[in-house]
């Protein structure tokens, strides 16, 4: 591949570093409440659409620009360099929104892609239940048809945005079957509906990023299902397939190895050859986690279908990051352990708070133990892990 920006990806990559500048400076920093930061982040998303930011992969006709992936890519790693706020709408934009542009039907489309892309509407997604994480197809939250309605009852877990989102999408099972794919509905709810109960989950981190949410006889118009109903399986398989080259995220590491490096400097510890070989090797490390992004937009471009590509990058990012933060915590010595809110701690104790959020990525989004297996039955052949039950023989 060629890792230089064509003429119209370059002109794209300067247009946007200059209005990200100016932008940003007018639109100064995230404010710490959450409530306030939650309007601001939503006026920073809506400021992005209407200068054409967001969706730009999207076709014409819903908003979109019809951008290739690679300025895609590029959007994502100068707001990464340009220390942007992250786009609330995140989680509605990378994955709800492909499944409405290739199943929804166009009133769905009409109705929703254009609330999304200017975050008017904020969305979180129910897939994930207290049994079904890593094998989602397990799931038992129930729905029953109801003349134009669907009553569902069960629970969804690690929900993210929850109690601020206005629409939740879920998936929910229709058909007889107990377990596995097949009975699976794609739906959409609005969280304001009767027998919604959505409780917050305290993190380690002191912080409530995802929620638990309950469900108890809601009632959700048929007309709100995505593709067919107990179709729902093939719509989650095609949009979580969408998978992003991962590319961004290593700009952002990038700025971390940078950020401990300078921490490395200011304890006195660049002379310490154990500690340069140590920043040398996760520099290398993010270099080859860069080509690995690349090898999966270069398939992509080619219109080539994925292999284990993803799942590798997804895997090294997680452990990358760990590694980072658990370095910078061993230069800090027994400053390790001031957190935030101690007078005496480094850097306003920022660096514990992204250790223990580096624990997190390591689940999300598909632990780092199920990117294992992917990886070894995809990439090197080896036969499919099966789960022991009934104790061992």
């Amino acid at each position: 591949m060629d890792f230089r920006d064509s003429s119209e990806d370059a002109a794209f990559r300067a247009e946007l570093r200059a209005w990200l500048a100016r932008s940003l400076a007018e639109a100064g920093g995230l404010p710490s409440d959450p409530s306030a930061a939650a309007l601001h982040s939503r006026a920073w998303q809506r400021r992005l659409a209407e200068a054409g930011y967001v969706g730009l992969a999207w076709p014409r006709e819903y908003g979109g620009r019809a951008a290739p992936p690679t300025q895609q890519v590029i959007f994502a790693e100068e707001c990464a360099r340009a220390g942007a706020p992250p786009l609330i709408n995140g989680i509605a934009l990378g994955i709800l929104a492909p499944a409405l542009i290739q199943h929804g039907n166009e009133a769905q489309k009409r109705r929703f892609l254009p609330r999304i892309l200017f975050a008017e509407d904020l969305w979180c997604q129910g897939f994930s239940e207290p049994g079904a994480g890593s094998d989602l197809s397990s799931l038992q939250t129930r729905a029953v048809v109801d003349g134009d309605f669907l009553i569902v009852n069960g629970q969804k877990v690690w929900t993210s945005l929850a109690p601020i989102a206005d629409w939740c999408f879920l998936l929910v099972r229709t058909g007889e079957e107990r377990t596995g794919p097949r009975g699976i509905t794609y739906v959409l709810m609005q969280m304001s509906s009767a027998g919604v109960r959505v409780r917050p989950i305290r993190q380690i981190t002191g912080k409530s990023h995802f929620s638990e949410i309950f469900l108890e006889d809601v009632r959700i118009p048929l007309a709100n299902v995505v593709g067919e109903l107990h179709g729902g399986w093939s719509v989650a398989r095609a949009t979580l397939a969408a998978e992003r080259s991962g590319l961004s995220g290593v700009v952002e590491l990038e700025r971390s190895l940078t950020a401990l490096r300078g921490l490395a400097a200011a304890r006195g510890a660049l002379g310490d050859p154990v500690v340069r070989q140590r920043l040398a090797g996760l520099w290398v490390e993010k270099e080859a986690l860069k080509c690995t992004g690349y090898r999966v937009l270069t398939k992509q471009l080619r219109g080539e279908a994925l292999g284990p590509e993803a799942a590798i990058g997804k895997l090294a990012a997680s452990e990358f990051r760990r590694a980072v933060m658990d370095t910078a915590l061993e230069l800090q010595g027994p400053y390790a352990m001031l957190g935030r809110g101690n007078p005496r701690a480094l850097e306003r104790g920022r660096w514990q708070g992204l250790y223990l959020d580096a624990r997190a990525y390591t689940i999300g989004g598909g632990t780092s133990e199920i990117m294992r297996n992917i990886i070894a039955e995809r990439a090197l052949g080896l036969p499919r892990s099966v789960p022991l039950t009934g104790g061992f023989r």
